[in-house]
């Protein structure tokens, strides 16, 4: 296996995640914004770019992609083995709604420098 570099988005979008994460401290599920204490990791990272007000209601972040264009451009598979391959922000909402994983989690998972199978013929230098 070989490592790929990060790209520097990724790094940017987990960083906004945990930004976010800690203007309101509890995870929100099937919403981005719930409350004034509650966000989804895509609200997350919405926030950690924006500064909002306490009760955001309906607000739904829009042309995330804009700010971090790994969302559209980076195709994940979901580490929790269930053979969904998706953008980058598609498996996100995944790993927050279906697996419940914490938006730390998600966070660390996204700016991890993910494994690719090596291809045959001599390495890039």
């Amino acid at each position: 296996m070989v490592q790929a570099a990060a790209r520097h988005d990724e790094q940017d979008l987990a960083l906004a995640i945990r930004l976010g994460s800690s203007r309101r401290p509890e995870q929100a599920y099937g919403h981005y914004f719930e409350g004034s204490r509650r966000s989804c990791a895509l609200g997350a990272a919405y926030e950690g770019v924006y500064r909002l007000p306490a009760e955001v209601g309906g607000v739904r972040p829009i042309h995330l992609e804009r700010l971090f264009g790994c969302l559209e451009t980076t195709m994940r598979s979901c580490p929790e083995g269930c053979r969904k391959r998706l953008p980058l922000a598609a498996i996100i909402v995944h790993l927050n709604d279906d697996h419940h994983w914490t938006r730390a989690q998600i966070a660390s998972w996204v700016e991890a420098v993910p494994e690719i199978r090596a291809t045959s013929g001599p390495p890039s230098p």
